[in-house]
């Protein structure tokens, strides 16, 4: 069978017609005493924050195999584990409903601390719509109430679980790769899906399928034109910057006009539901690093957090796939992972763990306002910064210059104690020049995200 999530290769086309911006320096006057200095637009916000990883699991995957996945999860912290329940597995002929190797896989979660939070998808060849065929994975179902049944006997079979956090309604279905059908017939297979699950199991969230890109149309075709936005609860899309996007869309910028549009129409006709990136990921592929993938995830990870509607991060994905397991899709597909398929951890398996340690708080507020970064030596190239403050008083801060040298100022509004400098390895050092408001002299090196943490006084 062939891997069950995937990362949409059409999303490098429809990004490519979006009009995504290319990134900007915002400037303002800098209230630190020379040279030039850039703020970003970010008022405060205060929100709760949360992370998954993915792993995906085919029916029948060993549990031991699993149950050492799991524990790279419990070191990461990161204790939600999202992926695929496919209906091909689980009702292999109609009303043959086979849910015995899910509970065993559903209580190990629980035995050591992990939520679900699974996706269903993947029509049977039986139930396809456009015919019996192994093809027919991403149909519409032929018959909305088989869908229905499916969906109310899983839920209902898995609602002993109070570790199953929600179910989300297919995958990836605004692109044709990933669904082929219309809007509006998923729009059916929305509203059938999330009435079997508040039927099965009230308390259970429903999220709409993650979108492979902030899809405007998409969204208000299913809040605005069906009125369907009272039958899900979590709004998410997926980002894959600099993997699966034309060179001009970083990470920097996914998340510009087209998403505001995007934000807005969840703000005004689907009820202001949160907003998920519940899949972000960049392969080690192409000559990419290991050193290029940790950055890119500090770089990811502050940009996305700093959008006062993103409320959680899906890392995507744990292992690097087998280089002989079949995938839809391209050779990046094989090195999304933080380690190795042995498990042998990258780099980024480390800076994850430290970007997490630091910004999975409830609540985090965003606090961009208060940081200006003044350059006192050199050009800058195109030069990002952010703050979040703990719930604490620890001030986090985030600063990169992606083509320039700068050596630059960094002042914080609220004063704080020593400051402590983190390596992508997660190594901690106190950083000496550090008055209680600025921390002084911060060199830059092109692509280098610098962290520093700030505590209270």
């Amino acid at each position: 069978m062939l891997q069950r999530t995937f990362t949409s290769i059409t999303a490098l086309i429809l990004l490519a017609a979006s009009g995504v911006a290319c990134p900007a320096i915002r400037s303002i006057p800098s209230d630190a005493g020379g040279g030039a200095a850039a703020q970003t637009e970010s008022a405060h916000v205060t929100k709760q924050v949360s992370f998954s990883i993915l792993e995906d699991y085919d029916k029948g995957e060993d549990l031991d195999e699993v149950a050492e996945d799991f524990a790279l999860m419990q070191a990461l912290e990161i204790t939600t584990w999202r992926g695929s329940f496919g209906w091909d597995d689980y009702e292999p002929s109609p009303g043959k409903y086979d849910f015995a190797w899910l509970h065993d896989f559903a209580e190990l979660a629980g035995r050591v601390g992990i939520e679900l939070r699974p996706y269903i998808g993947y029509t049977p060849a039986w139930a396809a719509k456009g015919g019996s065929d192994e093809a027919a994975w991403n149909d519409p179902p032929a018959d909305i109430e088989a869908w229905y049944n499916f969906v109310y006997t899983l839920v209902t079979s898995l609602r002993r679980y109070p570790h199953l956090l929600s179910f989300e309604i297919y995958n990836e279905q605004n692109v044709p790769l990933w669904w082929d059908g219309t809007v509006a017939e998923y729009n059916q297979v929305l509203l059938r899906g999330a009435a079997a699950i508040r039927a099965a199991d009230p308390g259970t969230e429903v999220l709409l399928g993650g979108l492979v890109f902030p899809d405007v149309e998409f969204i208000e075709e299913i809040c605005a034109t069906f009125e369907n936005a009272g039958s899900f609860d979590i709004v998410p899309f997926h980002a894959y910057p600099e993997t699966w996007t034309p060179e001009a869309v970083a990470v920097e910028n996914y998340l510009d006009p087209q998403y505001r549009a995007f934000a807005e129409t969840v703000e005004t006709d689907c009820q202001g539901e949160p907003i998920w990136i519940n899949e972000a990921g960049f392969a080690t592929a192409g000559g990419k690093t290991e050193r290029d993938q940790a950055n890119w995830w500090a770089r990811a990870i502050a940009t996305f957090l700093a959008v006062p509607e993103i409320e959680h991060i899906g890392i995507y994905e744990l292992k690097d796939l087998e280089p002989d397991r079949p995938v839809i899709g391209e050779g990046e597909n094989y090195s999304l992972g933080l380690t190795y398929p042995d498990r042998k951890k990258k780099l980024a398996f480390y800076t994850v763990d430290l970007l997490t340690d630091l910004l999975d708080v409830r609540p985090l507020t965003l606090a961009d306002a208060d940081l200006t970064v003044t350059v006192t030596e050199g050009k800058p190239g195109a030069l990002y910064h952010h703050l979040f403050i703990r719930p604490g008083g620890e001030q986090i801060v985030f600063v990169w210059d992606k083509s320039g040298r700068p050596t630059v100022n960094l002042q914080v509004r609220q004063r704080g104690a020593a400051a402590t400098e983190y390596g992508l390895d997660g190594a901690s050092s106190t950083y000496p020049e550090f008055d209680g408001r600025t921390l002084r002299n911060v060199q830059l090196t092109p692509g280098e995200v610098r962290i520093f943490e700030i505590g209270p006084r």
